[in-house]
């Protein structure tokens, strides 16, 4: 891929690769590393980009369009989890730059988008080369990890005590 100044600006924006600054040489000759190695992809609306439950070794960035982030129910029913756009830099399947593993959620076409992917295997290769890359990056996929467990560990405190009151509040114990 061409590496433009705009798209350089565009990496240096999305938050794993937020640490490099693009005003230093050694920066911007890293993020203009990664740049080459992205390739286009265009979905049209109402495709899945990723789908869950699929086997994943990329990571996409949203260049241009919208999506919205899907999870299944236990059931198996599709609920929308969020909207994203370009403009806020979007990233998702950041986690097959560390292991190839199943999708944890779908991410759905909501317009046209263009997408930026860049492939676990060759991430890596390019991490030997510029560990400083591989370390900044997974910093980053490491924070974004730590926030996504404290958000469940939360959410599951707040099931659990929902649940208790239930069962307190079912069975007269007071």
């Amino acid at each position: 891929m061409e590496c433009t100044p705009e798209l350089i600006e565009k990496l240096s924006k999305v938050e794993i690769f937020s640490d490099f600054d693009t005003t230093n040489e050694i920066h911007r000759k890293i993020l203009e590393k990664v740049c080459v190695l992205l390739e286009p992809e265009t979905f049209p609306k109402g495709a899945f980009i990723i789908k869950e439950g699929d086997l994943g070794n990329s990571l996409f960035i949203l260049y241009e369009g919208t999506v919205q982030v899907k999870r299944n129910t236990p059931s198996n029913e599709q609920f929308a989890v969020v909207n994203l756009a370009a403009e806020q830099n979007v990233f998702f399947g950041e986690v097959a730059l560390v292991d190839k593993d199943t999708r944890s959620a779908s991410v759905l076409a909501l317009t046209e988008c263009r997408t930026l992917r860049l492939d676990g295997t060759t991430f890596k290769t390019l991490c030997d080369e510029e560990p400083i890359l591989g370390y900044r990056v997974m910093y980053q996929i490491s924070r974004r990890l730590a926030g996504s467990l404290r958000r469940s560990n939360r959410d599951m405190m707040t099931l659990y005590a929902a649940l208790l009151d239930e069962v307190e509040g079912g069975s007269g114990i007071q």
